[in-house]
């Protein structure tokens, strides 16, 4: 089953297979233990657009993806959210 972390050009966030060429960001919104959005679809304001691959960098997502030395607690870190492509990232924020 998908996560619900794909987002549409009117910014809604979906559960579909189909994956993006853009990851984004507004802050921690999912739960790590159960792998699924809380109730607020932001923290914060701005979209934050990037590309997917950088450095061989991977990340489980939603998952809690916080280096085992920073003293967050345990919090998720953020929640990647993916857009098919550039345009929809712009248009959705």
């Amino acid at each position: 089953m998908p996560l619900q972390n794909r987002v549409d050009p009117f910014g809604v966030i979906h559960a579909v297979p189909e994956r993006g060429l853009f990851m984004g960001n507004r802050g921690i919104i999912h739960d790590p233990e159960t792998k699924t959005l809380l109730k607020k679809r932001w923290a914060l304001q701005a979209w934050i657009i990037c590309v997917c691959e950088f450095r061989d960098v991977r990340r489980e997502p939603m998952g809690r993806n916080r280096q085992s030395h920073d003293q967050s607690g345990g919090k998720a870190g953020w929640t990647e959210l993916f857009f098919l492509d550039e345009v929809i990232a712009l248009a959705a924020g």
